[in-house]
């Protein structure tokens, strides 16, 4: 006899859909100035607390099954899309997001563990700069070890576009009257339509729309076609790209069940390093998921992790945890913005730049992709939006690419070991 729901499976997955449209809705309506996984994490808090919702809706919506789904591909998925080539030619940006992000480990993660206890000081760094799949690590490790904080990665996961959105379209906004300043300024002088050397040839790695969705980075140039390249296009299906994942997953997990055994090494670490080699070396295709047509039901089912997690939370433990999280994204923004500023300095580019870089970090895909094309319509003409893009879409990317998509993983994944 099947497990007794308070709803029926249609009506948990059509709540569940319905909120999760009206959330990027309002979100899409306000610019992302109020996020969407506030505006969703809110709808539920509201919904399990009144009673509206049943707590196990998303156990009957089944997007528990789809987020364990999630967990265990999203973040080899990261790795294949770590692009050595464009972080090498932005090093010094890429070192600066690096830096930026340690000296938040040990700012936020060290320092306030006196004023948090070191549960939420351990785990807020990773997750203030982490995205779906890094905040599901943190609630998910800890689950077992501390369940009462388990929700604390998912409300900073929340409230990250709350502070960082404000602060990137701000130093955009000026960076990007800068960059118009200077495709005008070289027009003027004759130059090739304002484009300093070499503009253009770095793309935006920051969407499905990225590189690595089509060929691999190493196709159609001279030497060896990469492996992944030689199986015919009319085989790359869903079950394929998803099964190639699930196939490194199982080695992996295998790998710990044996020689890894008893190292303490998370998972996770391993599962990025494996997306990142087979990526980097041609024998998986490039963000996969995107090619699988799966990521965005994938991400779904990170949502609904969530929102379960939020279920198993009485509201008044939720209100609890307010002041820390004020606390840790005040010292988060602070410490970033001052990281642009001084690494921008020292770097040799405009504080605007610099606090777009760092401040990225805290954001990530899709929501950068939506200012880079405000930042570009500042252009008078398509050659000025071009120019803007082509300046502002490398340095999201690496926000998202680097930090968000790999940095915070091994990040958390380290952290939560000593939570």
């Amino acid at each position: 006899m099947g497990t007794e729901y308070t709803w029926a499976f249609d009506r948990s997955f059509l709540v569940f859909l319905a909120i999760a449209f009206v959330s990027l809705a309002i979100a899409a309506k306000l610019k992302s100035m109020i996020p969407m996984p506030l505006i969703y994490g809110v709808i539920f808090a509201i919904g399990f607390g009144t009673g509206v919702l049943p707590k196990d809706m998303l156990l009957s919506a089944n997007m528990i099954a789809v987020g364990t789904i999630a967990f265990n591909v999203l973040v080899i998925h990261s790795g294949t899309m770590i692009n050595l080539k464009m972080l090498k030619a932005k090093k010094k940006e890429s070192l600066l997001c690096i830096i930026a992000s340690l000296v938040l480990v040990v700012i936020v993660g060290f320092g306030l563990t006196p004023i948090l206890g070191k549960g939420l000081a351990f785990l807020a760094p990773g997750s203030v700069i982490g995205g779906g799949a890094s905040c599901a690590i943190a609630s998910r490790w800890v689950l077992d070890k501390n369940p009462a904080i388990s929700v604390f990665p998912w409300l900073v996961f929340m409230f990250q576009g709350l502070f960082s959105v404000p602060v990137v379209t701000w130093a955009l906004k000026r960076e990007g009257k800068a960059l118009s300043q200077e495709f005008r300024a070289r027009n003027s002088q004759g130059g090739n339509q304002g484009a300093p050397e070499g503009a253009g040839n770095i793309p935006p790695m920051i969407g499905p729309g990225c590189p690595g969705n089509g060929k691999s980075p190493a196709a159609g140039q001279a030497g060896k076609v990469p492996f992944c390249e030689r199986i015919p296009a009319k085989y790359k299906n869903t079950a394929y790209f998803l099964g190639i994942i699930m196939i490194v997953t199982v080695i992996n997990n295998l790998l710990h069940g044996t020689v890894l055994a008893g190292l303490n090494i998370n998972p996770n670490i391993t599962a990025l390093l494996f997306g990142l080699i087979l990526g980097s070396l041609g024998f998986m295709d490039k963000a996969p998921l995107f090619k699988a047509d799966a990521y965005g039901l994938l991400l779904l089912g990170l949502m609904g992790l969530m929102a379960n997690t939020i279920a198993n939370c009485p509201w008044q433990g939720l209100v609890a945890f307010i002041p820390p999280l004020l606390i840790v994204f005040v010292i988060s923004t602070i410490v970033l913005v001052l990281c642009g500023i001084v690494g921008a300095k020292v770097c040799g580019f405009r504080a605007e730049r610099g606090i777009v870089l760092t401040m990225n970090c805290m954001m990530g895909f899709p929501v950068n992709d939506m200012l880079t094309n405000n930042a570009a319509a500042a252009g008078e003409s398509e050659a000025e939006k071009g120019y803007i893009k082509s300046q502002v879409g490398p340095l999201l990317g690496i926000g998202t690419m680097l930090i968000s998509n790999a940095v915070s993983v091994l990040i958390v994944s380290i952290m939560v070991i000593f939570v």
